[in-house]
């Protein structure tokens, strides 16, 4: 990996780590399982079981780096100063309906700031990192990381929760905006470079968009 060396390293290598037993999970565990209800998820929607196993892989990795606020399980309080805030399925509906359009956030927060973010496509295996003096992204399966660059070439933007729109469609419709609702909010910030713009309508929970943001 042609990562240079700083203090986040081995942070960013264990967030790897984690995706890569994720997205071995998915190729071998049954659909039966993974779309099963199992509860209600602190951040208000019913958690599946994938997103408590996916989430349940970041803690066992995370925990020693800081507290962790995931959109499943809420707070865990590991007596760090530092905190990690977790979506551990990003687009959980997308995956269900098997589009190719779902993944992982991960952020470091110190005394309040993000120093440090992982977003990872788990459909495509494409990640993208980002700390204090590095924004890269790379495919898992190779890991040749290239610097993130604006996309000029781009015609659309992302329209993140459209079916909430209280007008703006409408305004965009007058101006000729073309964009696209794809349903992972962390995704598509981090794709952000790559389009013309991002939008988001509805409720914004700090775990849907901590890393992505910082992107």
């Amino acid at each position: 990996m042609n990562l240079p060396k700083n203090q986040f390293n081995n942070f960013i290598n264990v967030v790897i780590t984690a995706n890569k037993e994720i997205i071995e999970l998915l190729e071998n565990g049954s659909s039966e399982e993974f779309h099963q209800s199992i509860s209600l998820g602190a951040g208000g929607d019913v958690s599946s079981r994938i997103d408590l196993l996916a989430e349940e892989i970041f803690i066992k990795h995370l925990s020693e780096f800081g507290n962790i606020y995931s959109e499943e399980c809420g707070f865990i309080d590991n007596q760090k100063s530092d905190e990690i805030v977790i979506d551990p399925i990003d687009g959980s509906d997308n995956f269900a309906s098997n589009l190719p359009y779902y993944g992982t956030s991960v952020a470091l927060k110190r005394d309040g700031k993000c120093i440090a973010a992982v977003v990872v496509n788990l459909a495509n295996g494409e990640i993208f990192i980002k700390d204090e003096s590095i924004f890269k992204r790379a495919n898992l399966k190779n890991m040749e990381f290239k610097n993130v660059q604006k996309n000029s070439y781009s015609k659309l933007g992302l329209f993140e929760r459209a079916y909430d729109s209280k007008g703006t469609s409408e305004k965009m419709r007058k101006y000729g905006m073309k964009y696209r609702s794809p349903g992972a909010f962390a995704l598509s910030l981090a794709y952000a470079h790559d389009v013309d713009f991002v939008l988001f309508e509805g409720k914004i929970r700090e775990y849907d968009i901590a890393a992505g943001l910082y992107m």
